[in-house]
């Protein structure tokens, strides 16, 4: 009965580590403590149990700003939306039932446990698109640990993370003999120092002047025919302070018109500021009519150019936000699922980066930016990274705050600056190492006035992806599997 009890209230403290709370060595307490249930579980099922009810706590709170989106702003009713983001935590939290069953099922120990949960949350980032969200490591990004993002992105900071945890409940119950692990993470942190110190990129050129628009159009007025002109004039009011030679970010669909429709005015934008030696790169909806059917996109585009700059299509689409999966049975159920703009088609992964003032951009659309290997393959070439996005969804709840920590180190990951513009925050700067530069207060209009460095070269993540830490994940099971962590039954009570 304690372990049913001390499961959940681990899971519950996992989220306290990341943003807006910043409570980060409660990660390493969350990890500890879910293991220990692990161990103490008498049966794999039992494990099985106790991980599904450490994930409940774990995105139950960590997610549990999903509904805002559902509530506020999809005209769906509370007693509606709660069971609907309880539902999805709650499948979410299989992952983690199946990382304690395995470990569990196939020997138990630190190594074991931090393999198979690297190896899960990969899975959980791509299995029916993909929820790449809250993995261990982004807690990190503030500590010596983020020394490890270079050299093996999230995966190689995800998996120090979960194993320093475990490895210390190992040294307790051992008595101090746990030589495997301990080996295994002094070796991950002496690399995490190591990786702190190496520079990969270097500088390309001259700091260049850039000025992020924040409309802060309100969310339940934003798609109606009546906010169009008042929209168009709080971005032309914005832009017309900006100086010249800057390139203009404006943020997810800040025009909620496509673009065919509207391109007189924001052609008109560009040219103006390209006749003052800058740029503008907008967010907005695309309509493709050259072939039939017709497709409709969710788009960053440099607009107002006599030549071809670029135009970037998002990949990866928010189920029932940008398209509802089962549509012909879905559609008009219930309003959720008839939201503005939910008809969008992914873009091909083959399109080529946006160029401005002489620059290289690899834009992002959303939560695009939290895919590591999708950023790190774009990367390369570009001499800064560019995220858009409207997180106006979630309101003043957890959720931006998650999405740009999250963000923030992709930056670390590739080497480069980010550049993250959003219709009401966090609309921010960032440099390489992952320090906010600058930043607007949320739910405030006005415009970010300041500068990027661009860079080049490649950092190892960039280079090999996620593979070598998959790869060590799947050698700490493989070689683990049948070697049983004993001591810790008899350590803790409460079996």
């Amino acid at each position: 009965m304690l372990n049913l009890l001390l499961a959940p209230l681990a899971g519950l403290l996992f989220p306290l580590a990341f943003a807006p709370y910043d409570l980060w060595p409660l990660l390493p307490v969350s990890i500890a403590l879910g293991y220990v249930t692990l161990v103490r579980a008498p049966t794999p099922r039992r494990a099985l149990l106790h991980g599904w009810l450490y994930g409940l706590g774990l995105f139950g709170f960590g997610v549990s700003w999903l509904h805002v989106s559902m509530t506020d702003y999809g005209f769906m009713p509370l007693w509606m939306a709660i069971p609907f983001t309880a539902g999805f935590a709650a499948f979410m939290a299989l992952f983690y039932g199946l990382t304690f069953w395995l470990t569990r099922r196939m020997g138990g120990g630190a190594l074991m446990f931090a393999g198979v949960w690297v190896l899960l949350d990969w899975v959980r980032g791509w299995l029916f698109t993909g929820f790449p969200w809250l993995y261990a490591g982004y807690a990190a990004i503030d500590t010596p640990l983020a020394g490890l993002a270079p050299l093996g992105g999230i995966w190689a900071m995800t998996l120090t993370a979960v194993l320093l945890s475990a490895t210390g409940i190992d040294l307790i119950a051992r008595r101090g003999r746990a030589t495997g692990p301990l080996a295994l993470s002094a070796l991950l942190v002496v690399a995490a120092l190591v990786g702190g110190q190496l520079t990969f990129t270097h500088p390309a050129g001259d700091r260049q002047a850039v000025a992020l628009a924040q409309g802060n159009v309100p969310q339940d007025l934003k798609w109606l025919a009546t906010m169009r002109q008042e929209t168009r004039e709080i971005y032309a009011g914005l832009t017309d302070q900006v100086p010249d030679d800057t390139l203009v970010i404006w943020p997810e669909s800040a025009m909620i018109e496509f673009y065919q429709d509207i391109r007189g005015f924001v052609d008109d934008e560009g040219r103006a500021l390209a006749a003052r030696g800058g740029a503008l790169i907008s967010g907005l909806p695309w309509r493709d009519d050259r072939r039939l059917p017709t497709t409709y996109h969710n788009s960053i585009a440099v607009v107002g150019t006599d030549h071809d700059d670029g135009v970037y299509h998002k990949q990866k689409l928010v189920p029932f936000g940008e398209y509802v999966p089962f549509q012909d049975l879905l559609r008009g159920l219930i309003p959720f699922f008839d939201l503005p703009m939910s008809s969008f088609t992914p873009g091909h992964p083959g399109q080529p980066n946006l160029h401005a003032l002489g620059h290289e951009i690899a834009p992002f659309i959303c939560y695009e930016i939290l895919y590591p290997d999708l950023v790190a393959t774009r990367s390369a070439g570009a001499d800064v990274l560019l995220t858009i996005s409207n997180d106006a969804w979630f309101g003043t709840s957890a959720g931006p705050h998650q999405h740009f920590q999250m963000s923030r180190l992709r930056a670390v990951e590739t080497g480069r600056w980010l550049l993250r513009g959003t219709n009401n925050g966090i609309t921010a700067v960032v440099d390489q190492h992952g320090k906010v530069r600058d930043r607007l207060p949320q739910f405030e209009r006005d415009l970010l006035l300041t500068e990027y460095q661009p860079r080049q070269g490649s950092t190892p993540f960039m280079t090999t992806g996620a593979w070598p830490t998959l790869l060590l994940a799947l050698a700490l099971v493989v070689l683990n599997r049948g070697r049983r962590a004993r001591g810790l039954l008899d350590t803790f009570p409460g079996r």
